[in-house]
């Protein structure tokens, strides 16, 4: 449905949720993250229980950091379905945002219960292990999410930088080249094989990975830290 039909159903039937939802997906798809919020918003407000404008409008809000305002729509989504795993995840993801781990635990626990093959979510409950020191943990997750979706190259990416700070120097370059086989734009796995040849002195090969990450990696904060490391090892002067 194109912008202009939304508008136009938006017109015809002023007390429908739908064309809104699907007018803020259209703003959505386009960058315009305060219009699809606006549009969510309205949808919500015509339709209370429209679980997927709620949904929706939720992650929204956590993509601009407004977690406040995201929680409550995810709680929302679990009172009009508490089997809905998907909800459970969102609010299990915006809770550890807010430094909540333990109602997080739960909630990604919760989410696994429903849906115990869900690959991202045994990823992401990973990762929270893994943030918390919990490595052990962390890659019964990882190892999970790869039984759920043997592709799944994210989780391929965490278990190589597992594997790497063991210096178990060859499992960490197998998984980053089954991580880069899911995905062959996965900045992580760049910046695993970067990090491989650069502790066993291959500098161009090094470099050349170190590259890769760098085109692939969208977060600033890790694009700085590549090129900090670089003129900290020289490796720019060439």
């Amino acid at each position: 449905m194109s912008s202009g039909s939304c508008k136009e159903s938006i017109t015809l039937a002023p007390q429908s949720a739908y064309p809104h939802y699907f007018l803020a997906q259209i703003h959505e798809r386009a960058n315009h993250l305060e219009m699809a919020i606006k549009e969510y918003r309205e949808a919500v407000r015509l339709d209370p229980s429209y679980a997927p404008a709620r949904t929706n409008l939720g992650v929204a809000y956590q993509e601009q950091g407004r977690l406040e305002m995201a929680i409550p729509q995810y709680r929302e989504v679990i009172k009009l379905n508490p089997n809905d795993s998907v909800a459970h995840a969102n609010l299990a993801c915006a809770l550890a945002e807010q430094g909540k781990f333990e109602p997080a635990l739960q909630s990604y626990k919760e989410a696994l219960r429903l849906n115990p093959k869900d690959a991202a979510v045994h990823f992401a409950l990973g990762d929270f292990y893994e943030t918390r020191g919990r490595l052990d943990l962390a890659q019964k997750e990882y190892d999970a999410a790869l039984i759920a979706d043997p592709n799944f190259g994210p989780a391929h990416s965490a278990i190589g930088w597992l594997e790497l700070a063991k210096q178990h120097m060859q499992a960490a370059y197998e998984a980053f080249n089954r991580a880069l086989k899911a995905n062959d734009q996965d900045p992580r796995a760049y910046h695993g094989i970067a990090e491989y040849y650069s502790q066993k002195g291959k500098r161009e090969s090094a470099l050349d990975n170190f590259t890769k990450a760098l085109k692939y990696y969208k977060d600033p904060e890790k694009k700085n830290a590549i090129l900090n490391q670089l003129f900290q090892e020289g490796q720019m002067a060439d």
